[in-house]
């Protein structure tokens, strides 16, 4: 299961990392299998209770229901709706004011290869996924939006690690170099955020660093290489030689067929690339260490930190299918 925040920092819920998510209509979260043969939708909407007719009448309906104890208090169980191809299953929660409604859709007739999970597994996972649900209060969102985006930032930066693997071992040295980018992008971005740590005594995630959603204003990597050099982080060389990768990389990326460079020249540049990750590693590294002897950020706060999920669990939420890194199997 992986932890999801939605972006107003409404609601905090844990569901399969096979999940994707969607918002409908501005107002229906949606979560689906990124298996695009499997249809199930697992949906989560909001219905407030703010006049004291709409509480009347929510408790005489509620009267009638099956409240379902397992799982939480004033969780209810509603009536399936069948349809010839498909049933949807509901339920009903009270959080505070509102009313939570979460449905799960699925078909009558599912192709057993394809979908092969029983019913009441599905039906399971729902009640584990209302039973952790909960509101987030609303002078709190902020820091849970930051913490969440945080923590898939972390997730990212791990993931990468798994697939980098993957490509060496395939000589997939397109995809490395790739990979690599990302990854010196990604500890440039967590090494400003130490670092103004550092300079504004406090340990606050500046959030602009390590997430950007789809409306957000871009920073740039050339962005990233500048304000790391502003703030000391790199020297002038060390920015130089950011360029220079960077250049390459295009060359790798958009001139592979119209140019002469060569596979070999491909390899030559994602292992300069490996170099360079290694090196502001250390930069890293050693800006942690900083935060350390000050006392000062979250380095500090994070000391003696300890999590019961493995890494490989934590990082199949960023992968999203669980079999992309199956080992191959003969026949």
């Amino acid at each position: 299961m992986k932890r999801f925040i939605d972006k107003n920092g409404t609601f905090e819920i844990k569901v399969p990392v096979t999940w994707r998510y969607s918002l409908n209509e501005s107002e229906i979260h949606t979560f689906q299998e990124y298996d695009i043969w499997k249809h199930d939708a697992f949906q989560i909407s909001f219905h407030n209770l703010d006049t004291p007719e709409k509480e009347k009448r929510f408790l005489a309906y509620t009267k009638s229901l099956t409240e379902l104890k397992d799982v939480g208090d004033e969780v209810y169980r509603l009536q399936d709706k069948v349809e010839d191809d498909f049933t949807v299953k509901a339920w009903m929660k009270l959080c505070e004011n509102k009313v939570v409604t979460f449905t799960l859709t699925h078909s009558n007739s599912p192709d057993g290869e394809l979908d092969n999970q029983p019913i009441d597994e599905k039906v399971s996972t729902v009640h584990s996924i209302i039973s952790d649900f909960h509101l987030i209060d609303q002078d709190k969102s902020q820091d849970y939006i930051n913490s969440y985006q945080f923590d898939m930032f972390i997730q990212g930066v791990g993931a990468t690690a798994l697939i980098l693997n993957k490509a060496v071992e395939n000589k997939a040295f397109f995809e490395a170099t790739c990979i690599l980018g990302n990854q010196i992008d990604a500890l440039l971005r967590i090494a400003i955020v130490l670092k103004s740590q550092i300079i504004n005594s406090d340990s606050k995630i500046e959030s602009e660093w390590i997430h950007q959603g789809l409306t957000d204003k871009k920073k740039s990597e050339k962005y990233v290489y500048k304000k790391a050099l502003e703030l000391g982080i790199i020297d002038q060389n060390k920015y130089d030689e950011l360029f220079k990768l960077y250049e390459d990389r295009n060359r790798v990326i958009h001139r592979f067929i119209i140019s002469n460079i060569t596979l070999a020249e491909v390899e030559k540049i994602a292992f300069s690339y490996y170099q360079m990750t290694d090196s502001i590693n250390k930069i890293v590294y050693d800006i942690e260490m900083e935060q350390i002897r000050l006392g000062v950020g979250m380095t500090v706060l994070a000391q003696g930190e300890t999590t019961e999920q493995s890494n490989s669990e934590y990082l199949k939420g960023k992968i999203g299918k669980l079999d992309y890194f199956d080992e191959k199997k003969d026949d």
